[in-house]
């Protein structure tokens, strides 16, 4: 198989990304002694997209074209993921541990030099992390044997949040893995500007000990000061109305295509699209993570009466049909031939469960 087909791929993802409105999302967490929330906006210029069940113990080798050398792993989570580029290649999600992971854009981003460590492209890294890492510092210390290739197109930046309520952005800036966690992540927002620039611009609000009034302007920025004074203003109300609330706040009118809630105690996942306003609603509870069962999924535009019979077996046709209607539906993509559509569409038959 023509091994350019895969970076081929990849440049066509990232360009979805480079010419829509992705540049401002948005994401934050909420933590007190009752509540850990970890709240989503996709700011994009469609919302298809799939929820999908991926399956602990499956053994995959990454999806990288030369020279970079493909990771092989097996996944020791099972996870739940929001993907449009396809199964395998989530912009977010949760695993079965409660260590979520969500992805901006950051324009200063610069990833590694291709070195002895595995290279990975900037989405497969979130699965493979969700596939392999318990808390936050499963992810950091993960640096030393993985990082985000140099051969990714899409300059991203990280907010996570674990199960114990560790929290921290990871950001790649010249050519080095940069986080913040505890004591150096004073607010636990992030949104398409550097977090060390994002924290020095909010001190000249009054919120944050400044003298000046929060802007009303949609820029990074000041998406972040906003989150970041709605969160410290956070009191008893019901925290899952509160999130929504403040992702409606930042939110990009008709840019805005989803907007997710994640309640890590409970393990519940909420959401809604652009599309489909009702809040729909998942527990991780509630699957099977055994690779001895079909991954599932179901299109984020459908209602959920009953989720075990809402979620539908995975399959080549149903990958295939999500991949063609984001491309089919971003008009400088259509004409990106069938034949790259297939080589990822394909890329989950070469999982294999290993029970």
């Amino acid at each position: 198989m023509n091994k350019t087909i895969p970076h081929f791929i990849l440049v066509g993802f990232m360009l979805l990304f480079i010419s829509s409105a992705g540049k401002t999302c948005t994401t934050f967490c909420i933590k007190d002694s009752e509540n850990l929330i970890f709240g989503r906006n996709l700011d994009f210029s469609t919302d298809f997209g799939h929820v999908i069940v991926n399956k602990r113990n499956m053994t995959k080798t990454a999806f990288i074209q030369s020279p970079e050398k493909p990771v092989k792993w097996t996944a020791k989570y099972g996870s739940i993921t929001f993907n449009q580029a396809g199964r395998e290649f989530p912009y977010g999600g949760i695993n079965e541990k409660g260590l979520v992971i969500e992805q901006m854009w950051l324009d200063e981003t610069v990833y590694p030099e291709i070195d002895h460590r595995s290279g990975l492209s900037e989405l497969q890294w979130i699965q493979y992390q969700l596939d392999n890492s318990a808390t936050v510092h499963d992810v950091i210390a993960s640096d030393t044997i993985v990082r985000i290739s140099k051969l990714s197109t899409a300059p991203l930046h990280f907010l996570i949040c674990d199960q114990y309520g560790n929290m921290a952005t990871i950001e790649y800036l010249k050519g080095e893995m940069i986080y913040h966690t505890s004591t150096t992540l004073p607010l636990t927002v992030l949104a398409n500007d550097s977090y060390e620039k994002s924290t020095d611009y909010v001190k000249s609000f009054s919120d944050f000990g400044g003298t000046e009034t929060l802007s009303n302007t949609s820029g990074s920025l000041d998406r972040f000061a906003k989150a970041a004074s709605m969160i410290k203003k956070y009191k008893s109300q019901h925290v899952i109305d509160f999130s929504f609330d403040i992702l409606n706040d930042v939110s990009q009118g008709d840019a805005t295509q989803w907007s997710i809630v994640y309640d890590i105690k409970n393990l519940t996942v909420y959401y809604k699209t652009l599309q489909n306003k009702s809040v729909r609603k998942f527990d991780l509870n509630g699957f099977d993570f055994s690779c001895q069962s079909p991954s599932l999924y179901v299109d984020m535009a459908e209602n959920m009466i009953n989720e075990k019979l809402d979620f539908k077996v995975c399959s080549y046709q149903s990958n295939r049909e999500l991949i063609d209607n984001v491309f089919n539906n971003v008009s400088f993509l259509q004409s990106i031939p069938a034949s790259a559509r297939e080589f990822s569409a394909r890329y989950p038959d070469t999982t294999k469960c290993h029970d």
